[in-house]
């Protein structure tokens, strides 16, 4: 049964501000971590890290995707009891894949690193997490599959919570010997730093655990009440997982397999270009350490937007009603945009004080140049990332691994060139990354019209927004530049540029939105289905601007 017109935007909303929340978070306790480690052990995080995400995408990130899609079919024709033995199978999957790959990342670890020995120790305490993450993924699939997105919402916030707290804890703990060494201040402070990502996975586990236990007398009777004569043999749903999870793992992993090929190609064009080691991981945390946290917020909210889409998409499909997978394709597209366009603008245009409030210290000139330069990314990365849930919803995991692993050629090729022969350093991966995440948002966007026959309606997706942010940036460019150049003896202050950045993103946010809503005719319902949207229609209607 086709669900509510705008029952997937409002699951996905959740999700967003759930994950607005998780990277807010993230972004706050990074900066009293840099603090601690420094721009080389920013550097030796970002490499251990970079590898425990590729490894964790092999073994154990597409469990949640791959569990929601196979368990919505068969919820969709009333098959409990085999949903619930593809649950079951999962959990045996990921004990089997994710201890594998928990061993490839600490035996594996000086080999991966080699050319930064002084990281392998943050990648060896990071890798029991490999295994843990395949839990928590099957129990947040679960809970998606039945479209309940409340669980992984409020767990990710919870995993993030402590996350924080215990990277800054055991990152300060664990350099109080060295202080005054910068190399092993930034060896100790990274291993410490990594010791937060498992902390929080186990916090995340609790809690969902706790919520299956909950809710598991309900979906028991469920199970006992299926009716269906098609039960499946654990062979068959064993078969059924490994068919789905294996392409899901590859689009995952070439699609995120870019950090990997940039940080290698990187690393050795630079060395020899006769650059020192640690001059090397010092430049390329502002790319992967400064850079990338902050861009990946929006994109990581159209993450949320295509966890939410592919059960819903794969419900519609399973019960054969095209129409309803393309509106929700539809509404979830235009959600997308409504935040990647205005949160590119934004962070191009305020660039300078976001990079100096969080990371203070060291090259913030640089760091800003890079993320300005960069934040276009944003709108490719969530476009494509939200075509790609969509291809997995509608049965095609394996066209977005074509489609990454074409992007992922180019991308090397460009990032070889730029960094190895034009002296362009760090901006040449950054130029790669553009080009990527372009490249693959039109060969998914190509894929999806010779499918479904759909294409982009531009005047809502791209020009609706895109005015509305255009004109937002210059309000708030004025109201942020124009002050700090006038006079910079009070706004260049730490607190005083931190209060104005605050004051003009509010600002910002009430404009674009205004402008957007009436430009578009957006009612009141729609707008309450976005993140936080309720509070927005309440403060619009306060100033009498709606």
């Amino acid at each position: 049964m086709a669900e509510k017109k705008g029952a997937v935007v409002r699951q996905a909303a959740f999700l967003m501000a759930a994950q607005l929340i998780c990277s807010v978070v993230g972004l706050l306790y990074r900066s009293p971590l840099h603090l601690i480690m420094g721009d080389v052990g920013d550097g030796y995080y970002t490499y251990a890290y970079e590898w425990y995400t590729i490894i964790l995408l092999i073994s154990s990130y597409s469990i949640p995707t791959a569990i929601s899609k196979v368990m919505a079919e068969r919820l969709a024709v009333g098959q409990y009891r085999n949903a619930q033995r593809v649950f079951h199978a999962s959990l045996y999957y990921v004990l089997a894949v994710g201890g594998v790959g928990a061993a490839v990342a600490f035996f594996g670890a000086p080999f991966f690193l080699s050319k930064q020995p002084d990281a392998v120790l943050a990648l060896r305490v990071l890798a029991p997490t490999i295994l843990m993450s395949g839990f928590l993924g099957c129990l947040r699939g679960y809970f998606q599959a039945q479209n309940n997105m409340m669980p992984t919402g409020i767990s990710r916030v919870v995993e993030q919570i402590v996350n924080a707290v215990m990277s800054v804890f055991a990152a300060w703990l664990l350099t109080r010997p060295y202080l005054g060494h910068e190399n092993l201040t930034g060896k100790f402070g990274a291993a410490g730093g990594t010791i937060g990502t498992g902390s929080g996975v186990l916090a995340g586990i609790a809690f969902m655990g706790f919520m299956y236990i909950l809710r598991r007398k309900f979906y028991m009777q469920k199970v006992a009440s299926d009716r269906s004569n098609a039960d499946e043999t654990y062979a068959e749903v064993f078969k059924t997982i490994f068919l789905m999870v294996t392409p899901i793992i590859f689009a995952t992993c070439i699609y995120n397999a870019t950090a990997i090929v940039d940080q290698n190609i990187f690393t050795y064009a630079m060395s020899w270009r006769g650059v020192e080691t640690m001059e090397i991981s010092r430049q390329y945390a502002l790319f992967g350490y400064r850079f990338k946290p902050i861009v990946n917020i929006p994109v990581a909210l159209s993450s949320a937007t295509s966890t939410a889409l592919i059960p819903a998409v794969a419900t519609a499909m399973a019960s054969n009603d095209r129409q309803n997978a393309t509106d929700k394709i539809n509404e979830c597209m235009r959600l997308s945009t409504f935040i990647a366009i205005p949160a590119f603008v934004g962070l191009a245009v305020l660039s300078y004080p976001v990079i100096r409030i969080l990371y203070p210290t060291g090259d913030v000139a640089g760091a800003a140049l890079i993320l300005t330069f960069g934040a276009v990314s944003v709108i490719f990365y969530s476009l494509s990332t939200v075509t790609n849930g969509v291809l997995q919803g509608l049965g095609h995991p394996s066209i977005p691994v074509r489609n990454a692993a074409i992007s992922l050629a180019i991308n090397a090729v460009v990032a070889f060139v730029t960094v190895a022969f034009t002296g362009m350093g760090v901006m040449g991966v950054l130029l790669s990354t553009v080009v990527y995440s372009l490249s693959v948002m039109l060969l998914n966007a190509g894929a999806l019209r010779k499918i479904l026959g759909y294409t982009h309606d531009m005047k809502r997706l791209f020009i609706q927004p895109l005015r509305a942010a255009l004109v937002m940036g210059i309000v708030v460019g004025v109201l942020f530049w124009g002050p700090y150049k006038l006079l910079p003896q009070i706004f260049d202050r730490y607190i005083m540029s931190a209060a104005l950045t605050a004051v003009c993103v509010l600002i910002g946010v009430l404009v674009y939105t205004v402008i957007y809503t009436k430009s578009t005719g957006m009612t009141d319902d729609e707008m309450r289905r976005l993140p936080m949207g309720t509070r927005l229609l309440v403060i619009l209607r306060k100033l009498h601007l709606r």
